[in-house]
């Protein structure tokens, strides 16, 4: 994905993906369901909520479809891909999830603009 243009930041468990969030600006995260002190969708649950115009996407080998299936269903994971991938499988839906983003950032722009005019017409009245 590198070769892609994409910036990758890697963090080994949840913990530390919160910390780099705190301090790096991210449009796209893709976490592992198993990691360390928290599941991959207990992590992305906590993304949304903090920086909800994030795109998530979790990996798996294992299939806590449960979990993953309440987590997608809630808006908390925008993808769900089983391991082993295809590389060009992965690319694809990253490249979707950052359209995705760009277009949710675009939303809330024009939504602000929105706002302001509708304010400077009220202020006009």
């Amino acid at each position: 994905m590198r070769g892609e243009g994409y910036k990758i930041l890697v963090a080994d468990s949840g913990k530390q993906g919160l910390e780099l969030l705190a301090t790096h600006p991210v449009g796209v995260i893709i976490s592992d369901q198993r990691m360390p002190e928290m599941t991959g969708v207990e992590f992305l649950r906590r993304v949304k909520r903090l920086y909800p115009d994030t795109v998530r996407i979790v990996l798996s080998g294992y299939t806590d479809l449960k979990s993953i299936t309440d987590a997608i269903n809630e808006g908390s994971i925008y993808r769900f891909l089983t391991k082993p991938w295809e590389d060009e499988h992965l690319l694809s839906n990253v490249r979707e999830a950052f359209q995705r983003y760009e277009l949710r950032r675009e939303n809330s722009r024009l939504g602000l603009e929105l706002k302001q005019a509708n304010e400077e017409l009220s202020a006009i009245n």
